[in-house]
């Protein structure tokens, strides 16, 4: 087995904060380490401290401190005489040194902290912000927000508890190198006492460990449903669903809080059991070390002391990876949803910008998801600037999917898609992405004010305001901004909640037009209107047309009589084309559909 797979398999943890701090977890150990030394080395001076209060003629102590009596040589090399004021001055000197490394040990470990989890979360919305749009639909959004608003913390607690663990591990080796030093075989005997001791609790930490992962997977599960209830509250009230949807949000809150629970009585277990099984330990080695290896009491004494610092590491240590352990369904949410990201990556090349879109053509195109559906097949369509076409057909005939490829959401998997005559493979798709505007069913309203939303937060300058007077005129909103106290200052609410259908698409109408596009997609822009609102937004589209090119999904066909030209898609197929009338005259379902909607 080589290096690398050695440390993959037992220190994995230590790999995973490695991967995101490298070098820098060393100080943090080095740090430690000084900590702990400075500290065993006044601790050692207690022993000659006590001696000499005991006989304050004592002149040398070196021998009661074995190996540390170098500490006494120092002092005496110095011209320092061994006695309670200067003992107790040098013991100052090394626990306000240790104080300093201590001070510098904490708020580095906390810049450590705030270094990853800042890391981690940039990673994890650079993964998202790079996901295909045909890879996240076949998300789970429950799992998404969940791990980035939730089990995100997870980890941060994660963090704090696992260099905890280190760091005590750290000092638990210090002592126990001190201890040893001291009088080996009695630190020898307690240090297998512990080896036997923490089989014990290593049973429970796996326990700890499994139950943490599941709370995770049921804290997705959880989040799901009740994004789900969020999204379709009004529907679940007005049927008085919601009292049985709310019985699937219950049983969810049970399973999680049994697990938390099982994680308590294993943390509570641990607990109590530490302490008794630490001193059984000491009390029986301090037994066998008098009794049958001779040791004196002062060797023990001064190895008792290290290792008491020792055992409350070992404590320490014990409590703050049961705590990493619980929190460790967090690491193993976000690690996946990382991979998750990276496995749907959107592989945007980067080539010379272009100045405007020109013609798009689609030659003979399909497309079919990964599971192998076909959504569509040989498509030919061209569409011209400033031209406006209307996509039209039966429900799941595959026209959103359509007008997806045509805008760069899709890639097809058949045919070639060209911009301006170059196969769209082979251009940059965000720069084309940055000149289209997207208006769907559902106006897309942030909580914010109506000029955030419209500017999508742009500075407010003379510059951006004059855009914005522009935009909102051709989005026929200078009426209703004008009506409000604080015009294009007003809070709009969660999800546009203080104002219209209508209005809450025009906002969205002037948001793509501040932003300067070349193509505009209304997809069933109209279709959630009432008939003023509708006829609103129609006259919206009506006087865009000419100056941008229009992309219309309607089902409505009431919006679409003064388009160029009209497709009508059936089974992912063409089935006919052209403008309205001679639709009707040659297209006997296309006229039958007008008909039914009586206009």
């Amino acid at each position: 087995m080589d290096l690398k797979k050695i440390v993959k398999k037992n220190f994995k943890y230590f790999a995973y904060f490695f991967g995101y701090l490298r070098y820098k977890i060393l100080v943090l150990i080095l740090l430690s380490v000084l900590v702990g030394v400075l500290d065993g080395f006044g601790l050692a001076l207690f022993i000659p401290l006590f001696e000499v209060a005991v006989d304050p003629e004592l002149n040398s102590t070196s021998e009661s401190l074995g190996e540390f009596a170098f500490l006494l040589d120092f002092l005496a090399n110095r011209g320092i005489g061994i006695t309670i004021g200067n003992i107790l001055i040098f013991m100052t000197f090394l626990f306000l040194v240790k104080g300093f490394f201590k001070f510098l040990d904490s708020y580095y470990k906390i810049s450590l902290q705030i270094a990853f989890v800042k890391k981690l979360r940039f990673q994890m919305l650079d993964g998202l912000s790079h996901v295909s749009y045909q890879h996240f639909v076949g998300l789970d959004a429950g799992r998404i927000q969940n791990t980035l608003s939730g089990e995100v913390y997870k980890v941060t607690g994660a963090f704090i508890s696992y260099f905890n663990t280190l760091q005590h591990a750290v000092l638990l080796f210090v002592y126990t190198g001190l201890a040893f030093i001291s009088d080996w075989k009695f630190a020898l005997l307690v240090s297998f006492g512990g080896f036997l001791s923490n089989l014990v609790f290593k049973i429970l930490f796996k326990k700890t460990e499994t139950a943490s992962i599941n709370i995770s997977e049921k804290g997705h599960l959880f989040q799901s449903f009740l994004i789900q209830a969020v999204q379709h509250y009004k529907y679940l009230k007005a049927t008085s669903y919601f009292g049985r949807y709310k019985n699937k949000l219950v049983n969810q809150i049970h399973d999680i809080e049994n697990l938390q629970k099982r994680i308590g009585f294993y943390n509570s277990l641990l607990n109590g059991l530490r302490e008794p099984i630490i001193l059984v330990i000491v009390v029986i080695v301090i037994i066998i070390q008098i009794n049958f290896l001779g040791g004196t009491l002062s060797s023990i004494l001064l190895s008792l002391m290290f290792f008491y610092r020792a055992l409350n590491y070992v404590i320490s240590i014990q409590s703050s990876w049961q705590m990493f352990i619980s929190q460790f369904g967090g690491i193993v949410a976000t690690t996946e949803m990382i991979q998750m990201f990276d496995g749907g990556k959107e592989d945007v090349k980067v080539y010379d910008d272009f100045t405007r879109i020109g013609e798009i053509s689609l030659q003979r195109v399909g497309f079919k998801f990964k599971d192998g559906v076909e959504i569509l097949k040989d498509i030919s369509v061209t569409i011209q600037p400033k031209e406006a076409i209307a996509f039209v057909g039966p429900s799941g005939s595959g026209k959103t999917t359509l007008v997806n490829l045509i805008v760069g959401l899709l890639e097809p998997t058949a045919g070639l898609l060209t911009v301006n005559q170059t196969d769209r493979s082979k251009i940059n798709i965000n720069d084309l992405r940055k000149r289209v505007g997207y208006i769907t069913q559902e106006p897309v309203i942030f909580n914010d004010t109506i000029f955030n939303n419209v500017t999508f937060w742009a500075e407010k300058n003379q510059p951006n305001l004059e855009k914005f007077e522009m935009a909102i005129r051709l989005a026929n909103l200078n009426e209703f901004i004008n009506n409000l106290e604080l015009r294009e200052d007003t809070p709009l609410g969660d999800n546009g909640v203080r104002a219209s259908g209508g209005q809450k698409q025009r906002i969205s109408i002037a948001r793509e037009l501040f932003k300067e596009v070349e193509i505009i997609v209304f997809d069933e822009a109209t279709s959630a209107l009432d008939s003023d609102s509708e006829k609103v937004i129609q006259e919206n589209i009506n006087s865009l047309q000419g100056r941008y090119t229009l992309l219309l999904i309607a089902h409505r066909l009431s919006t679409i009589k003064n388009v160029n030209r009209i497709y009508l898609i059936k089974d992912g197929e063409i089935s006919s084309s052209g403008d309205f009338d001679s639709l009707i005259q040659n297209d006997d379902y296309f006229s039958r559909m007008v008909k039914l909607q009586e206009f």
